[in-house]
């Protein structure tokens, strides 16, 4: 099939590679040169097709490059990667099988001389890697090839000194008498199926047209030829006269080839030069499918809000140890020596983790302010495993204690009373390892209210109105996904990251970790970039939109004379393992949150219950709802005028307010939280 100027072949299912059906569905290769004919032969492998280019009178157009090509598939154009000739490439081998007649009619026609010297010039394009097959005829010793007897001999070679041995030999020796042309191109066509599908075939036929002597007929020849997979054939008629050999004709037209004719042997040189050169035509293209997408993410805009925040956290009078040791963990803060104590606040901690770590020093601060208060520490152990029993190693824990707060913030040890005991008096299940980890402390009670009072400060948050970024990748590619990488920056750090190995999904969720939410608020942009990486090594980088933070700070509100946002916190009420009752001092504590909640009529009010992370699900999340009610319900009555105002709700285990990494975390999630938010212009 032919097409002037720029030519488009849609290749339909290749029949001799099925695997490959997929590919040549729809791929169009295209070539610029307005001369050029393009057919596509068949696709090597994933990205490399064999082509061959020739102009509207069937010659080859040598010296083609990337720029002339171009290879699409559903309307997607691919990246040429190489463009090789059959001169160039090394790795496709080219198959080719060359029938000629060797009777004793070249002598007579003073063919032989001719012959060899065309040869020679059919010989210079055969490369290590081809393999070429001559096929000659034998009066004696026929061959069983495909069922038959054939009179044939064959020679294989890739070394064309070699081939050129062959062929001097069978001329300028002992020609035939016989004419076997049929059995020698069954004979070919033989060779030809034993050869590679999907690798590139040639047979050529030389011959004066006779057949004297075959046991087979043309039929025969025909009917073989129906059985292969594709390949290309040439015939070279040495009869006398213009005449074409009409079988000869039909054997090269089946394989999309040519037939020359060749009157006399002063024919023969330029006629074998322009077999040669129809067998250079053919070039492998490397192609490849680039890597192509964008990246969509919600939201587009996100909202940064400062909150000055009112935090009133409990004071957990809990110091736990590893196991089987007395040495205090070093999450604990401790100073060195007891000047550094002495520029120490409790104010300007923030958040209830904070304020835990320095919990040795809260403490030492307050008996320093207080004192008249005393302490009584309570050692205890897992009373399991190498803590079976070990009433010492309690004492020793509830020591440690002591001596720290003694020698750095100078308590008298007078009024530090120590004590030892196994299991807590209000123990977690022993059981599981959590429980056990729970049980390993020392708990400090003292006798004055404010020592374990609650760690008061006011500093200013941030909120965020999303948490999270929705990323969707939008690729496409050809080929699969080896891995990727998902970064979200602003302020100059990384808020999310992400990493993956093969096939995309729809979408990402990613949590915001935010350290520094002025910085970001500053910069105004947060960025998404994702990184792709396919099986062909194409890497493909994108950029979102970037998102657009809208900072809404406390200064710019104050200046406008607007009211800025104010969060009271509270996460006053420290359970004990599976309870939900509340002493008296935490009754207390609540009665002043209702005041609080009469003072602020604008002040909108939630009550969370937590739990840690022992026990089943639903028990957890019934056990958070009765702490929560317990809660609103004290408050209730203190505050009835407030209670359309005010909501609560049980978290259960499922959305903690700590990681329940720790035995601090676990105790901190056995909680009621109380918010109050309002608007404030002072």
């Amino acid at each position: 099939m032919r097409y002037h100027g720029l030519f488009t072949l849609l290749m339909i299912l290749l029949l001799c590679a099925p695997g490959f059906a997929l590919e040549t569905n729809d791929l169009l290769i295209e070539s610029e040169r307005p001369e050029a004919v393009v057919s596509l032969e068949r696709i090597l492998e994933e990205g490399r097709a064999l082509v061959r280019v020739a102009d509207a009178d069937n010659n080859p157009i040598l010296g083609l490059t990337e720029a002339d090509f171009s290879v699409t598939k559903f309307g997607r154009k691919a990246r040429i990667t190489q463009v090789e000739s059959f001169a160039e490439n090394i790795d496709v081998p080219r198959h080719i099988v060359m029938i000629l007649d060797n009777s004793d009619s070249m002598r007579q026609r003073n063919a032989v001389q001719p012959l060899l010297a065309a040869m020679d010039e059919l010989l210079k394009i055969v490369r290590p890697i081809d393999q070429v097959h001559l096929v000659v005829f034998a009066d004696r010793d026929p061959q069983r090839m495909g069922g038959r007897d054939l009179h044939v001999r064959i020679f294989s070679s890739n070394n064309p000194i070699e081939l050129k041995n062959f062929v001097n030999q069978v001329f300028l020796g002992r020609l035939t008498v016989n004419t076997f042309l049929y059995e020698a191109m069954l004979a070919g066509l033989d060779i030809i199926g034993r050869m590679p599908a999907d690798e590139p075939k040639f047979m050529v036929v030389f011959s004066d047209g006779e057949d004297l002597n075959s046991r087979y007929s043309r039929n025969d020849v025909t009917r073989a030829m129906q059985d292969l997979d594709r390949f290309e054939t040439y015939a070279v008629d040495f009869m006398p006269g213009p005449a074409v050999d009409p079988f000869l004709k039909s054997f090269a037209a089946r394989g999309g080839g040519k037939i020359w004719k060749a009157e006399d042997g002063t024919a023969l040189i330029p006629i074998f030069q322009d077999v040669a050169s129809k067998l250079q035509y053919n070039y492998v293209v490397s192609y490849m499918f680039p890597l192509e997408g964008r990246l969509a993410v919600s939201p587009t805009e996100l909202t940064i809000e400062e909150i000055k925040t009112i935090d009133a956290s409990p004071l957990l009078g809990h110091i736990y140890f590893a196991e089987g040791s007395s040495e205090i963990p070093q999450r604990y803060h401790r100073f060195d020596q007891q000047v550094a104590t002495v520029l120490f606040e409790e104010q300007s901690l923030r958040g209830t983790l904070e304020k835990y770590e320095y919990v040795l020093d809260i403490i030492g601060k307050r008996l320093r302010d207080n004192p008249q208060a005393t302490l009584t520490l309570v050692g205890t152990n897992a009373d399991f495993g190498e803590e079976k029993g070990r009433q010492d190693l309690s004492m020793l824990r509830a020591i440690e204690v002591r001596n720290y707060l003694q020698y750095i913030w100078n308590v008298d040890p007078a009024r530090i009373q120590v004590e030892a005991r196994n299991l807590p008096e209000k123990p977690s299940s022993s059981r599981i390892e959590e429980g056990r980890a729970d049980n390993r402390r020392v708990e400090i009670h003292s006798d004055h209210p404010a020592i374990l009072d609650l760690v008061r400060s006011t500093y200013t948050s941030h909120r965020f109105d999303n948490t999270a970024l929705i990323v969707r990748p939008l690729i496409d590619s050809f080929y699969d996904i080896a891995d990727w990488q998902i970064r979200v920056t602003g302020g100059g750090e990384m808020l999310a990251e992400l990493k993956g190995e093969r096939a995309l999904e729809e979408f990402y969720r990613l949590p915001l970790q935010v350290d520094n939410p002025g910085r970001v608020g500053t910069a105004g942009n947060i960025e998404v970039s994702m990184q792709i990486r396919d099986s062909k090594e194409q890497e493909l980088l994108l950029d979102s939109e970037p998102v657009r933070v809208r900072y809404i700070q406390t200064s710019q509100l104050l200046a406008q004379r607007l009211d800025y946002r104010v969060q009271e916190r509270y996460a006053l009420i420290l359970f004990d393992f599976d309870h939900h009752s509340i002493d008296p001092r935490n009754q207390q504590i609540v009665n002043e949150i209702a005041t609080r909640i009469r003072d602020l009529p604008q002040a909108d009010v939630e009550i969370v219950g937590h739990t840690d992370n022992i026990g089943s699900e639903a028990y957890n999340q019934q056990l958070s709802e009765r702490r929560a009610k317990a809660v609103y319900d004290l408050i209730r009555n203190a505050a009835p005028d407030s209670a359309a105002r005010i909501q609560h709700r049980g978290a259960g285990m499922i959305d903690p307010p700590y990681d329940n990494q720790s035995p601090e975390t676990r105790a901190f999630n056995r909680t009621v939280t109380i918010t109050l938010e309002y608007l404030a212009r002072q």
